[in-house]
């Protein structure tokens, strides 16, 4: 009776050991399910420029609930559905996709609020400038089972979720005259990326 009482508590101790797993966002042909956007709402204009082109590695324990990750976008990726003014937002007098290629988000702490909700901190890395920034971020984890590879994925997956809100003139972007009143100097960003851990 005593040995089996200890395989029972040697079991349950087992089934509450941390689990690290590594993931990846998905990419190729499954690259449209993530979607990175910056909102502008303006005086006297509103866009959003957006792209699939969001790449990243995550390490989420889903028991522990902690993790750590780095996300990036291709600035090249972004468009605001006006071919002109995506041009303008890659030149140099903008975010200058040639010398500044990517926007990058890097985790330095990762804290579990309640249920899917975590407070993130980390480093955000727009037009060569780096800021430490706060948020909160939603990760819904999903075991590999018949669903998940229904649906294309491979191996375990999670969802990220998570938006802050950016001031351009402290990356160094100042806004021209010539758009004052159209551009927002506060620009909400938002990621929703899916990873897999295959």
């Amino acid at each position: 009776m005593k040995t089996f009482a200890m395989l029972v508590l040697a079991s349950s101790a087992a089934s509450l050991l941390a689990s690290p797993t590594n993931f990846h966002i998905v990419g190729d042909k499954l690259a449209y399910r993530n979607l990175a956007s910056a909102e502008s709402v303006a005086e006297f204009e509103t866009f959003t420029a957006k792209t699939n082109e969001v790449s990243g590695a995550i390490v989420f324990d889903p028991v522990a609930k902690t993790g750590h990750g780095q996300i990036t976008v291709q600035v090249k990726g972004l468009d605001t559905g006006i071919p002109l003014r995506n041009q303008h937002l890659a030149s140099p007098m903008w975010l200058d996709a040639e010398k500044y290629p990517t926007i990058t988000f890097s985790t330095t702490s990762v804290s579990h609020l309640s249920g899917n909700n975590y407070r993130v901190k980390g480093n955000f890395t727009l037009h060569g400038v780096t800021k430490s920034i706060t948020t909160t971020a939603t990760v819904l984890y999903r075991a590999e089972s018949d669903q998940t590879r229904k649906v294309m994925y491979q191996g375990d997956v999670i969802k990220l979720s998570t938006k802050f809100n950016i001031n351009l003139a402290t990356y160094g972007i100042k806004l021209p005259d010539m758009v004052k009143g159209k551009v927002a100097e506060d620009v909400t960003i938002s990621v929703n990326a899916y990873a897999s851990s295959k």
